[in-house]
């Protein structure tokens, strides 16, 4: 029973890990577009994504101020150097979080692998 729990909580931290990749590669993605947005001009006409697949002509104004959403419906005005600064916070606080998981992934495959041993010795 106690081998079942060891799987399940390494299945559910492989999940976790997994998640956690793709938040940092959709935040790598984020910083890389405001990188590009950088060099476009003005008055250049955008496909703005409304839905998966489904996208809006738009004029771009202004590259250099971006709105962010803050929860309960408020955004704020921020200039794309803060935003990346934001962005680059939030992947360094996603990569802890990683390197938490992983320690306690590899020491729950080391109390599996010593419970396994110890099946295995007292079954012989």
């Amino acid at each position: 029973m106690q081998m079942q729990m060891f799987e399940q909580q390494i299945q559910q931290l492989q999940q976790q890990l997994q998640q956690t990749e793709q938040q940092v590669m959709e935040l790598m993605m984020v910083s890389q577009a405001l990188d590009d947005i950088k060099d476009v001009k003005a008055g250049t006409e955008v496909l703005i994504p409304i839905a998966s697949g489904i996208f809006a002509k738009a004029e771009l104004k202004d590259c250099n101020e971006l709105m962010l959403n803050v929860g309960a419906g408020t955004a704020v005005s921020k200039d794309v150097a803060s935003t990346k600064k934001m962005l680059e916070k939030q992947m360094d606080e996603i990569r802890s979080v990683q390197t938490q998981f992983t320690e306690t992934l590899q020491d729950l495959t080391q109390k599996a692998q010593t419970l396994q041993k110890e099946l295995t010795n007292v079954t012989a």
